[in-house]
Protein backbone atom coordinates (compact mmCIF):
# COMPACT_ATOMS: atom_id res chain seq x y z
CA UNK A 1 0.00 0.00 0.00
CA UNK A 2 1.20 3.31 -0.85
CA UNK A 3 1.94 6.10 1.53
CA UNK A 4 -0.50 8.47 0.64
CA UNK A 5 -3.07 5.73 0.95
CA UNK A 6 -2.14 4.49 4.47
CA UNK A 7 -1.88 8.51 5.62
CA UNK A 8 -5.39 9.02 3.89
CA UNK A 9 -7.20 5.91 5.19
CA UNK A 10 -5.92 6.67 9.02
CA UNK A 11 -6.94 10.23 8.98
CA UNK A 12 -10.42 8.86 7.58
CA UNK A 13 -10.96 6.52 10.44
CA UNK A 14 -9.69 8.81 12.87
CA UNK A 15 -11.36 11.95 11.36
CA UNK A 16 -14.62 9.70 12.33
CA UNK A 17 -13.37 8.37 15.70
CA UNK A 18 -12.42 11.85 17.49
CA UNK A 19 -15.26 13.97 16.45
CA UNK A 20 -17.69 10.44 17.58
CA UNK A 21 -16.28 9.89 21.13
CA UNK A 22 -17.07 13.74 21.78
CA UNK A 23 -21.06 13.38 20.79
CA UNK A 24 -21.24 9.54 21.58
CA UNK A 25 -21.15 9.78 25.06
CA UNK A 26 -24.06 12.86 24.88
CA UNK A 27 -26.61 10.05 24.72
CA UNK A 28 -25.37 8.04 26.96
CA UNK A 29 -24.85 10.86 30.14
CA UNK A 30 -28.49 10.17 30.99
CA UNK A 31 -27.63 6.66 31.68
CA UNK A 32 -23.97 7.36 32.95
CA UNK A 33 -25.65 10.08 35.57
CA UNK A 34 -27.96 7.39 37.36
CA UNK A 35 -24.85 5.06 37.25
CA UNK A 36 -22.84 7.66 38.71
CA UNK A 37 -25.25 9.14 41.56
CA UNK A 38 -25.61 12.76 39.57
CA UNK A 39 -28.53 14.93 38.04
CA UNK A 40 -28.06 14.67 34.15
CA UNK A 41 -26.42 18.40 33.35
CA UNK A 42 -23.73 17.65 35.79
CA UNK A 43 -22.72 15.10 34.12
CA UNK A 44 -21.87 17.52 30.81
CA UNK A 45 -18.34 17.62 32.46
CA UNK A 46 -17.66 14.45 30.75
CA UNK A 47 -18.08 16.31 27.50
CA UNK A 48 -17.16 19.81 28.43
CA UNK A 49 -13.56 19.03 29.93
CA UNK A 50 -12.52 16.81 26.53
CA UNK A 51 -13.34 20.08 24.40
CA UNK A 52 -11.88 22.47 26.75
CA UNK A 53 -8.42 20.05 26.98
CA UNK A 54 -8.33 19.48 23.20
CA UNK A 55 -8.57 23.43 22.23
CA UNK A 56 -6.22 24.40 25.05
CA UNK A 57 -3.21 22.29 23.64
CA UNK A 58 -3.73 22.78 19.99
CA UNK A 59 -1.35 26.01 19.60
CA UNK A 60 1.56 24.34 21.13
CA UNK A 61 1.28 20.87 19.69
CA UNK A 62 0.78 22.66 16.53
CA UNK A 63 3.94 23.84 17.11
CA UNK A 64 5.55 20.87 18.43
CA UNK A 65 4.38 19.01 14.96
CA UNK A 66 6.43 21.69 13.11
CA UNK A 67 9.26 21.35 15.10
CA UNK A 68 9.48 17.38 15.78
CA UNK A 69 7.61 16.18 12.57
CA UNK A 70 3.96 15.65 11.61
CA UNK A 71 4.17 11.92 11.32
CA UNK A 72 6.02 11.87 14.51
CA UNK A 73 3.54 14.15 16.20
CA UNK A 74 0.33 12.37 14.95
CA UNK A 75 1.68 8.55 15.77
CA UNK A 76 2.01 9.69 19.24
CA UNK A 77 -1.15 11.32 19.88
CA UNK A 78 -2.38 8.26 18.05
CA UNK A 79 -0.58 5.81 20.87
CA UNK A 80 -1.84 8.20 24.19
CA UNK A 81 -5.24 8.75 22.40
CA UNK A 82 -6.00 5.23 22.24
CA UNK A 83 -4.22 4.01 25.83
CA UNK A 84 -6.77 7.17 27.51
CA UNK A 85 -10.09 5.52 25.62
CA UNK A 86 -9.58 1.91 26.41
CA UNK A 87 -8.71 3.09 30.81
CA UNK A 88 -11.95 5.70 30.24
CA UNK A 89 -13.95 1.79 29.70
CA UNK A 90 -12.95 1.14 33.29
CA UNK A 91 -13.21 4.15 34.99
CA UNK A 92 -14.84 3.54 38.50
CA UNK A 93 -15.36 6.98 39.43
CA UNK A 94 -16.70 10.24 37.75
CA UNK A 95 -13.49 11.88 39.07
CA UNK A 96 -11.37 9.53 37.09
CA UNK A 97 -13.15 9.62 33.92
CA UNK A 98 -13.32 13.30 33.88
CA UNK A 99 -9.31 12.73 34.19
CA UNK A 100 -9.03 10.24 31.08
CA UNK A 101 -11.64 12.74 29.35
CA UNK A 102 -9.56 16.07 30.09
CA UNK A 103 -6.30 12.91 28.48
CA UNK A 104 -8.25 11.44 25.58
CA UNK A 105 -8.56 15.93 24.91
CA UNK A 106 -4.90 16.63 24.72
CA UNK A 107 -4.21 13.98 22.24
CA UNK A 108 -7.01 14.34 20.21
CA UNK A 109 -5.22 17.96 19.73
CA UNK A 110 -2.20 16.48 18.73
CA UNK A 111 -3.86 14.23 15.86
CA UNK A 112 -6.13 17.15 14.46
CA UNK A 113 -2.71 19.66 14.23
CA UNK A 114 -0.68 17.20 12.53
CA UNK A 115 -3.24 15.40 10.46
CA UNK A 116 -4.59 17.87 7.69
CA UNK A 117 -0.79 18.96 7.17
CA UNK A 118 -0.13 15.16 5.90
CA UNK A 119 -2.98 15.11 3.92
CA UNK A 120 -2.74 18.41 1.87
CA UNK A 121 1.22 16.71 1.52
CA UNK A 122 -0.08 14.30 0.10
CA UNK A 123 -2.43 15.46 -2.21
CA UNK A 124 -2.56 17.70 -5.57
CA UNK A 125 -3.22 20.64 -4.89
CA UNK A 126 -6.18 20.36 -7.82
CA UNK A 127 -8.04 18.42 -5.50
CA UNK A 128 -7.57 19.50 -1.98
CA UNK A 129 -11.81 19.92 -1.53
CA UNK A 130 -12.52 16.93 -2.89
CA UNK A 131 -10.02 15.46 -0.57
CA UNK A 132 -10.81 17.88 2.26
CA UNK A 133 -14.70 16.83 1.38
CA UNK A 134 -13.97 13.02 2.63
CA UNK A 135 -12.45 14.11 5.76
CA UNK A 136 -14.84 16.82 6.61
CA UNK A 137 -18.01 14.14 5.57
CA UNK A 138 -16.36 12.02 7.95
CA UNK A 139 -16.05 14.37 10.80
CA UNK A 140 -19.67 15.67 10.40
CA UNK A 141 -20.50 11.87 10.19
CA UNK A 142 -18.64 10.99 13.54
CA UNK A 143 -19.98 14.11 15.43
CA UNK A 144 -24.19 12.58 14.35
CA UNK A 145 -24.04 9.43 14.21
CA UNK A 146 -22.57 9.04 17.63
CA UNK A 147 -25.34 9.83 19.48
CA UNK A 148 -27.11 7.08 16.99
CA UNK A 149 -24.49 4.29 17.53
CA UNK A 150 -23.58 5.66 21.28
CA UNK A 151 -27.96 5.51 22.01
CA UNK A 152 -27.82 1.65 20.96
CA UNK A 153 -24.72 1.01 22.65
CA UNK A 154 -25.78 2.19 25.79
CA UNK A 155 -29.11 0.91 25.69
CA UNK A 156 -28.24 -3.09 24.90
CA UNK A 157 -24.71 -3.19 25.73
CA UNK A 158 -23.54 -0.35 28.27
CA UNK A 159 -22.15 3.14 27.68
CA UNK A 160 -18.56 1.60 28.73
CA UNK A 161 -18.38 -0.53 25.00
CA UNK A 162 -18.61 3.07 23.07
CA UNK A 163 -14.90 3.40 24.50
CA UNK A 164 -13.90 0.03 24.10
CA UNK A 165 -14.90 0.10 19.91
CA UNK A 166 -13.33 3.71 20.02
CA UNK A 167 -10.10 2.42 21.30
CA UNK A 168 -10.03 -0.19 18.70
CA UNK A 169 -10.73 1.90 15.51
CA UNK A 170 -7.75 4.28 17.06
CA UNK A 171 -5.65 1.40 17.10
CA UNK A 172 -6.14 0.14 13.30
CA UNK A 173 -5.36 3.95 12.66
CA UNK A 174 -2.26 3.66 14.12
CA UNK A 175 -1.50 0.63 12.43
CA UNK A 176 -2.07 2.52 8.91
CA UNK A 177 0.40 4.81 9.52
CA UNK A 178 3.21 2.69 11.16
CA UNK A 179 5.21 1.47 8.45
CA UNK A 180 5.19 4.78 6.98
CA UNK A 181 9.52 6.02 8.09
CA UNK A 182 9.03 9.52 6.03
CA UNK A 183 8.86 12.89 7.86
CA UNK A 184 7.65 16.42 7.38
CA UNK A 185 8.31 19.40 8.64
CA UNK A 186 7.59 23.31 8.38
CA UNK A 187 10.35 25.76 8.65
CA UNK A 188 10.22 28.10 11.33
CA UNK A 189 11.06 28.21 14.91
CA UNK A 190 13.70 25.40 16.05
CA UNK A 191 12.23 25.18 19.75
CA UNK A 192 8.39 25.57 21.11
CA UNK A 193 7.92 28.73 22.91
CA UNK A 194 7.23 27.58 26.49
CA UNK A 195 5.86 31.01 27.37
CA UNK A 196 3.62 31.93 25.14
CA UNK A 197 2.77 27.92 25.73
CA UNK A 198 1.68 28.31 28.95
CA UNK A 199 -0.26 31.95 28.51
CA UNK A 200 -2.13 30.30 25.85
CA UNK A 201 -3.19 26.99 27.76
CA UNK A 202 -4.25 28.73 31.18
CA UNK A 203 -5.89 31.41 29.58
CA UNK A 204 -8.06 28.94 27.40
CA UNK A 205 -8.76 26.36 30.07
CA UNK A 206 -9.38 29.15 32.51
CA UNK A 207 -11.86 31.29 30.56
CA UNK A 208 -13.75 27.99 29.27
CA UNK A 209 -13.93 27.14 32.90
CA UNK A 210 -14.88 30.38 33.99
CA UNK A 211 -17.93 30.44 31.92
CA UNK A 212 -19.16 26.86 32.53
CA UNK A 213 -19.00 27.93 35.72
CA UNK A 214 -19.68 31.27 35.78
CA UNK A 215 -22.19 31.49 38.48
CA UNK A 216 -19.69 30.34 41.26
CA UNK A 217 -16.32 31.03 39.57
CA UNK A 218 -16.77 34.01 37.20
CA UNK A 219 -13.43 35.59 38.54
CA UNK A 220 -11.98 32.44 36.90
CA UNK A 221 -13.62 33.46 33.32
CA UNK A 222 -11.87 37.26 33.50
CA UNK A 223 -8.55 35.62 34.86
CA UNK A 224 -8.75 33.73 31.28
CA UNK A 225 -9.56 36.58 29.38
CA UNK A 226 -6.32 38.67 31.48
CA UNK A 227 -4.09 35.66 30.07
CA UNK A 228 -5.24 35.43 26.57
CA UNK A 229 -5.18 39.26 26.23
CA UNK A 230 -1.40 39.01 27.54
CA UNK A 231 -0.60 35.95 25.07
CA UNK A 232 -1.52 38.27 22.35
CA UNK A 233 0.39 41.11 23.39
CA UNK A 234 3.39 38.32 23.92
CA UNK A 235 3.17 37.27 20.66
CA UNK A 236 2.73 40.61 18.89
CA UNK A 237 6.81 41.28 20.23
CA UNK A 238 7.47 37.88 20.01
CA UNK A 239 10.55 36.76 17.73
CA UNK A 240 8.89 32.93 17.68
CA UNK A 241 5.77 33.33 18.04
CA UNK A 242 3.14 30.50 18.85
CA UNK A 243 0.69 32.25 16.66
CA UNK A 244 1.97 34.62 13.73
CA UNK A 245 -0.91 37.22 14.19
CA UNK A 246 0.33 38.46 10.65
CA UNK A 247 -2.01 35.58 9.04
CA UNK A 248 -5.01 37.41 10.46
CA UNK A 249 -4.04 40.12 8.27
CA UNK A 250 -5.36 37.95 5.65
CA UNK A 251 -8.75 38.64 5.19
CA UNK A 252 -10.14 35.10 3.82
CA UNK A 253 -8.01 33.16 6.34
CA UNK A 254 -9.69 35.41 9.42
CA UNK A 255 -13.22 35.57 8.32
CA UNK A 256 -12.85 32.12 7.34
CA UNK A 257 -11.80 30.91 10.46
CA UNK A 258 -14.12 33.70 12.47
CA UNK A 259 -17.04 31.90 10.88
CA UNK A 260 -15.98 28.19 12.02
CA UNK A 261 -15.59 29.54 15.47
CA UNK A 262 -19.24 30.79 15.61
CA UNK A 263 -20.42 27.95 13.41
CA UNK A 264 -19.31 25.12 15.79
CA UNK A 265 -20.96 27.64 18.60
CA UNK A 266 -24.20 27.30 17.09
CA UNK A 267 -24.13 23.97 15.77
CA UNK A 268 -22.45 21.67 18.86
CA UNK A 269 -24.38 21.41 21.43
CA UNK A 270 -27.63 20.30 19.90
CA UNK A 271 -27.07 16.72 20.14
CA UNK A 272 -26.42 17.06 23.83
CA UNK A 273 -29.71 19.78 24.02
CA UNK A 274 -31.83 17.29 21.95
CA UNK A 275 -30.37 14.20 23.96
CA UNK A 276 -32.23 15.45 27.01
CA UNK A 277 -35.00 16.27 24.87
CA UNK A 278 -36.30 12.98 23.40
CA UNK A 279 -35.31 11.47 27.05
CA UNK A 280 -36.14 13.44 30.12
CA UNK A 281 -38.75 15.90 28.23
CA UNK A 282 -40.42 12.85 25.81
CA UNK A 283 -39.30 9.94 27.83
CA UNK A 284 -37.68 8.16 24.73
CA UNK A 285 -35.13 5.23 25.12
CA UNK A 286 -31.40 6.25 24.06
CA UNK A 287 -31.38 3.72 21.02
CA UNK A 288 -34.88 5.53 19.67
CA UNK A 289 -33.18 8.93 20.75
CA UNK A 290 -30.12 8.57 18.84
CA UNK A 291 -31.98 7.26 15.48
CA UNK A 292 -34.20 10.15 15.15
CA UNK A 293 -30.38 12.07 15.25
CA UNK A 294 -29.89 9.72 12.29
CA UNK A 295 -31.67 11.93 9.99
CA UNK A 296 -29.11 14.63 10.39
CA UNK A 297 -25.43 12.89 9.45
CA UNK A 298 -27.28 10.99 6.25
CA UNK A 299 -27.31 14.37 4.48
CA UNK A 300 -24.07 15.32 5.43
CA UNK A 301 -21.75 12.20 4.40
CA UNK A 302 -23.95 12.40 1.30
CA UNK A 303 -23.00 16.40 0.49
CA UNK A 304 -19.99 16.82 2.09
CA UNK A 305 -17.85 15.43 -0.63
CA UNK A 306 -20.27 17.28 -3.22
CA UNK A 307 -19.52 20.71 -1.51
CA UNK A 308 -16.17 20.09 -1.96
CA UNK A 309 -16.43 19.33 -5.50
CA UNK A 310 -18.59 22.43 -5.77
CA UNK A 311 -16.03 24.30 -4.07
CA UNK A 312 -12.76 23.42 -6.33
CA UNK A 313 -15.49 24.85 -9.04
CA UNK A 314 -17.14 27.51 -8.05
CA UNK A 315 -15.28 29.10 -5.11
CA UNK A 316 -15.85 28.41 -0.92
CA UNK A 317 -17.86 31.46 -0.40
CA UNK A 318 -21.17 31.23 -1.46
CA UNK A 319 -21.75 27.50 -1.04
CA UNK A 320 -20.49 27.94 2.95
CA UNK A 321 -22.86 31.19 2.98
CA UNK A 322 -25.42 29.57 1.84
CA UNK A 323 -25.34 26.44 4.55
CA UNK A 324 -25.23 29.23 7.21
CA UNK A 325 -28.58 30.16 6.05
CA UNK A 326 -30.25 26.71 6.38
CA UNK A 327 -28.54 25.61 9.71
CA UNK A 328 -29.79 29.23 10.88
CA UNK A 329 -33.32 28.70 9.83
CA UNK A 330 -33.10 24.52 11.60
CA UNK A 331 -31.87 26.68 14.88
CA UNK A 332 -34.50 29.12 15.08
CA UNK A 333 -36.94 26.58 14.40
CA UNK A 334 -36.04 24.81 17.60
CA UNK A 335 -36.38 27.89 19.15
CA UNK A 336 -39.97 28.75 17.78
CA UNK A 337 -41.18 25.48 18.58
CA UNK A 338 -39.64 24.22 22.17
CA UNK A 339 -42.17 21.44 22.19
CA UNK A 340 -41.85 20.17 18.87
CA UNK A 341 -43.28 16.09 18.11
CA UNK A 342 -40.20 14.14 16.91
CA UNK A 343 -41.52 14.29 13.27
CA UNK A 344 -40.69 18.06 13.59
CA UNK A 345 -37.52 17.88 14.87
CA UNK A 346 -36.29 15.44 11.97
CA UNK A 347 -37.43 18.39 9.62
CA UNK A 348 -35.47 20.98 11.68
CA UNK A 349 -32.58 18.58 11.77
CA UNK A 350 -32.54 18.29 7.70
CA UNK A 351 -32.03 21.80 7.34
CA UNK A 352 -29.27 21.63 10.08
CA UNK A 353 -27.73 18.69 8.08
CA UNK A 354 -27.78 19.86 4.42
CA UNK A 355 -26.32 23.77 6.11
CA UNK A 356 -23.66 21.95 7.82
CA UNK A 357 -22.65 19.96 4.67
CA UNK A 358 -22.50 22.97 2.52
CA UNK A 359 -20.69 24.66 4.75
CA UNK A 360 -17.82 22.68 6.32
CA UNK A 361 -15.59 21.11 3.60
CA UNK A 362 -15.91 24.74 1.29
CA UNK A 363 -14.86 26.52 4.71
CA UNK A 364 -11.80 24.35 5.28
CA UNK A 365 -10.54 24.65 1.40
CA UNK A 366 -10.78 28.51 1.88
CA UNK A 367 -9.12 28.39 4.54
CA UNK A 368 -6.01 26.26 3.55
CA UNK A 369 -6.00 27.61 0.24
CA UNK A 370 -5.53 31.26 1.93
CA UNK A 371 -2.07 30.78 3.14
CA UNK A 372 1.35 29.54 1.78
CA UNK A 373 2.90 25.38 1.55
CA UNK A 374 4.41 26.51 5.01
CA UNK A 375 1.65 27.83 6.63
CA UNK A 376 -0.62 24.78 6.23
CA UNK A 377 0.85 23.32 10.02
CA UNK A 378 -0.01 26.71 11.70
CA UNK A 379 -3.25 26.78 9.51
CA UNK A 380 -4.35 23.39 10.51
CA UNK A 381 -3.76 24.42 14.06
CA UNK A 382 -5.65 27.62 14.11
CA UNK A 383 -8.93 25.70 12.05
CA UNK A 384 -8.76 22.88 14.65
CA UNK A 385 -8.70 25.57 17.33
CA UNK A 386 -11.71 27.78 16.06
CA UNK A 387 -13.27 24.50 15.57
CA UNK A 388 -12.89 22.90 19.28
CA UNK A 389 -13.22 26.35 20.97
CA UNK A 390 -16.60 26.38 19.13
CA UNK A 391 -17.41 23.12 20.75
CA UNK A 392 -16.42 23.95 24.05
CA UNK A 393 -18.44 27.22 24.16
CA UNK A 394 -21.19 25.85 22.69
CA UNK A 395 -21.22 23.22 25.53
CA UNK A 396 -20.05 26.01 28.02
CA UNK A 397 -23.09 28.22 27.32
CA UNK A 398 -25.57 25.84 27.42
CA UNK A 399 -23.93 24.26 30.44
CA UNK A 400 -24.04 27.32 32.56
CA UNK A 401 -27.97 28.22 31.11
CA UNK A 402 -28.78 24.57 31.83
CA UNK A 403 -27.82 25.10 35.48
CA UNK A 404 -29.60 28.36 35.75
CA UNK A 405 -32.68 27.28 34.53
CA UNK A 406 -32.90 24.00 36.19
CA UNK A 407 -32.32 25.85 39.36
CA UNK A 408 -35.13 28.72 39.42
CA UNK A 409 -37.80 26.32 37.69
CA UNK A 410 -40.39 24.42 40.12
CA UNK A 411 -39.45 21.15 38.24
CA UNK A 412 -36.14 19.56 36.85
CA UNK A 413 -38.43 18.89 33.40
CA UNK A 414 -39.31 22.71 33.58
CA UNK A 415 -35.94 23.57 34.03
CA UNK A 416 -34.98 21.49 30.88
CA UNK A 417 -37.65 23.05 28.87
CA UNK A 418 -37.00 26.39 29.63
CA UNK A 419 -33.26 26.12 28.53
CA UNK A 420 -33.72 24.45 25.35
CA UNK A 421 -35.56 27.41 24.40
CA UNK A 422 -32.95 29.87 25.52
CA UNK A 423 -29.91 27.79 24.04
CA UNK A 424 -31.51 27.78 20.85
CA UNK A 425 -32.39 31.21 20.95
CA UNK A 426 -28.87 32.18 21.15
CA UNK A 427 -27.60 28.88 19.11
CA UNK A 428 -29.91 30.71 16.19
CA UNK A 429 -28.32 34.09 16.58
CA UNK A 430 -25.11 32.96 16.57
CA UNK A 431 -25.42 31.23 12.86
CA UNK A 432 -26.75 34.17 11.62
CA UNK A 433 -23.29 35.47 13.01
CA UNK A 434 -21.28 33.59 10.93
CA UNK A 435 -23.48 34.16 7.64
CA UNK A 436 -21.85 37.93 8.14
CA UNK A 437 -18.08 36.93 8.47
CA UNK A 438 -18.56 34.62 5.54
CA UNK A 439 -20.01 36.63 3.22
CA UNK A 440 -17.05 39.28 4.39
CA UNK A 441 -14.43 37.07 3.53
CA UNK A 442 -14.60 38.25 -0.10
CA UNK A 443 -14.60 36.28 -3.37
CA UNK A 444 -10.77 36.26 -4.02
CA UNK A 445 -8.05 34.49 -1.79
CA UNK A 446 -4.57 36.04 -1.75
CA UNK A 447 -2.08 33.69 -0.09
CA UNK A 448 -0.58 35.15 3.33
Amino acid sequence: MSTEKRIFYSICLVSFVGPFLSTSINIAIPVMAGQFGVAPDRMSWVVTIFLMTTAAFLLPLGKVSDVHGRRRTYSLSLIVFAMATAAAAFAQTLTMLIILRAIQGIALSGVYVSYMPLLLATTDEAHQGHILGRAVALTYLGLSLGPVIGGALTQFVGWRCIFLLSALAIVISYAFIRPIKEEWYANGAPFVNLVSSGLSIAGILCALYGLSSFEDYSASFWIGLVLLVVFVIHEGKSFHPLLPLYLFRNLTFSMSNLAALIQYSATYAVSFLLSLYFQVILGLPPAMSGAILLVQPIIMAFLSPRAGDLSDKYGPRGIASIGLVLTALGLAAFALFPRVPVSGAAIFLVFIGLGAALFGAPNNSAIMGSVKKMHHGIASSILALSRNLGQALSMAVVTFIMTMETAKQPSYTDGVLAALHASFVILAVLCFLAVAASLARGHHQKKA
